[in-house]
């Protein structure tokens, strides 16, 4: 078995460069957009407010295999033929900007009105309250949640392989189709997203730990 993971290996780690390069992709959409979720849910605009959380409220309701299927498959039926990357990352982005945009609205929500009423107060715009006031003392409530979502959209890039994105689970199915030993290659896997996850761990957690020391 040892054997057999010494010679499969540089592939897996070829599969755990996608695998990044799809999770850091997938991660700027669902932030960038997650915080227009946000703005849009907390405007107060009834088009904006209803059109926004009727996206969160159905792309949350629906498995993200299934999204991405839809992406993938469906688009192309309509004429829209994307590529699987980018199907992966419009899917996976599109699916945790809903979860990272209640994430923003609810750190929003929780910064003391009265702050913001005080700046208004003073001759400061909106814009000038979210940006120097309101988005600074967010960000803390915002971290912990975050760096979870991303645990888990980096679990989710496993299941881009379905539409031949080349990640590290595409490397593990096809060399347990070409060795006929499914056990010995996923388990490799296993272990590589362990230790990639383990990494990863440690790394958030210590710049948590920073941020925290710094505002302190």
């Amino acid at each position: 078995m040892i054997a057999l993971w010494r010679q499969y290996l540089p592939q897996f780690f070829q599969g755990v460069g996608v695998t990044l390069e799809l999770t850091a992709l997938s991660l700027l959409v669902a932030l960038l957009f997650g915080f227009l979720l946000a703005l849009a849910r907390l405007s107060g605009w009834r088009g904006l407010v209803l059109g926004a959380t009727v996206y969160t409220e159905v792309i949350r309701a629906i498995p993200v295999l299934v999204l991405l299927f839809l992406a993938y498959y469906s688009l192309a039926q309509a004429g829209i033929k994307l590529s699987g990357m980018t199907a992966a990352v419009v899917t996976l982005g599109g699916f945790y900007a809903t979860l990272y945009g209640e994430i923003f609205r609810g750190a929003i929500l929780g910064v003391d009105r009265g702050q913001s009423e005080a700046a208004l107060a003073l001759g400061m715009n909106r814009r000038t309250v979210m940006r120097k006031i309101v988005l600074p003392q967010a960000f803390f409530t915002i971290l912990p949640p975050a760096t979870n979502q991303l645990s888990n959209l980096i679990k989710d890039t496993s299941l881009v392989f379905t539409v031949g994105v080349t990640d590290l689970m595409f490397q593990a199915y096809a060399a347990s189709s070409a060795t006929f030993q499914p056990m010995d290659m996923l388990l490799l896997a296993g272990i590589v997203y362990f230790v990639f996850y383990l990494v990863l761990s440690k790394f958030l957690t210590r710049w948590e730990l920073n941020v925290q020391r710094r505002r302190g």
